[in-house]
């Protein structure tokens, strides 16, 4: 009987640990931790960020007419080109034998042209000239004409043996390394002033109306996250594109010369057009700001109790908010972890 009366007295013991362990870990509230803030003023502006890319307003892509055997390189991809400067040629030593032919068959025709109207000297003069004689005179002039033509057409040909740069600038681009190998008409060598480098960016037909020639835009380049580049709004296409997501026009910034060193075409970016400005605003940071039901509001702690406060919110950006109303300069506030 003490046997069983000990083993009925472990049994309650056992059930009220397990009964005090029940409290503990499911009936026991969680501790709420809260973070603290406090209510600052600062300046903020509320952007529009748009995806772009480096352009410039000139640039050149120059091919040859017709394939051929390049027979001199000049500047080497990446190298300052200046104006009229020669970037390739190709072999023109067939083109240059059939130009000597064309010519002497045109003196061969200037002769038989004068020998013609030496024949029709008296019928020219009299101005008495019959369809047959007539017919015969113009055959003749377009024979010369036709042998002009041969000649103009093939000092074209040589003159587009060679390509040169339109610009002063940088080569971006060339097709070969070397010469002595064929080209085709496709190849191109591509000259970029980089003076006239711009980011292009696409905004969407809906935000039109927020942005104007002459705004503020900070552009950050994905090459160089550190650098912010502080700049405006030079253009806005009048002519759509349409994208996949809709309707969008092409917006230029102009880009500093003194940031030209570091950029290079078709490098990507961000552009935050800066749409309104405040200076010495109530600020927080977002993190402080709770929402729930439409409305927004902080703890603030009264008798150690955190006690919720609806907040007016203003523009927000890069993590701060504006506070409009509710909490002023220097007041703590709290949001829950």
């Amino acid at each position: 009987m003490f046997t069983w009366i000990r083993t009925h007295k472990l049994a309650v013991v056992f059930i009220l640990l397990v009964l005090v362990a029940g409290w503990y870990f499911f009936g026991r509230k969680p501790t709420v931790v809260y973070d603290e803030y406090t209510v600052k003023k600062g300046d903020i502006n509320e952007t529009l960020e748009l995806s772009g890319k480096v352009s410039a307003e000139k640039s050149a892509s120059l091919k040859f007419l017709a394939g051929g055997l390049i027979t001199y390189l000049g500047p080497k991809e990446g190298d300052t080109v200046k104006k009229w400067q020669t970037l390739a040629s190709i072999d023109t030593r067939q083109v240059q034998k059939t130009l000597e032919q064309k010519l002497n068959l045109y003196k061969s025709q200037l002769n038989t042209f004068d020998d013609v109207k030496d024949g029709y000297k008296d019928e020219i003069e009299s101005k008495e000239i019959d369809d047959t004689v007539r017919r015969v005179l113009e055959r003749n002039q377009f024979s010369l004409e036709n042998s002009v033509k041969d000649v103009e057409y093939l000092d074209l040909t040589l003159k587009l043996s060679r390509i040169s740069s339109p610009m002063s600038g940088v080569l971006v681009q060339s097709p070969i390394t070397t010469a002595g190998v064929q080209v085709t008409p496709t190849d191109a060598w591509i000259v970029v002033d980089p003076s006239t480098l711009y980011l292009s960016a696409d905004l969407d037909e809906t935000d039109l109306r927020r942005v104007s020639i002459g705004q503020k835009v900070i552009v950050s380049l994905d090459a160089y996250p550190e650098l912010d580049l502080h700049s405006t709004i030079t253009s806005i296409s009048y002519s759509p594109k349409e994208t996949t997501t809709g309707t969008t026009y092409e917006v230029k910034i102009s880009l500093s010369q003194d940031d030209m060193k570091n950029l290079r075409l078709g490098l990507n970016g961000t552009a935050a057009i800066v749409l309104s400005e405040k200076a010495g605003v109530v600020t927080l940071p977002s993190s402080a700001i709770s929402n729930e039901g439409g409305r927004s509001f902080v703890y603030i702690k009264s008798d150690n109790k955190y006690i919720e406060k609806d907040v007016q919110t203003g523009i927000e950006n890069g993590g701060v908010i504006e506070i409009i109303g509710g909490v002023s300069e220097g007041d703590h506030v709290y949001a829950q972890k």
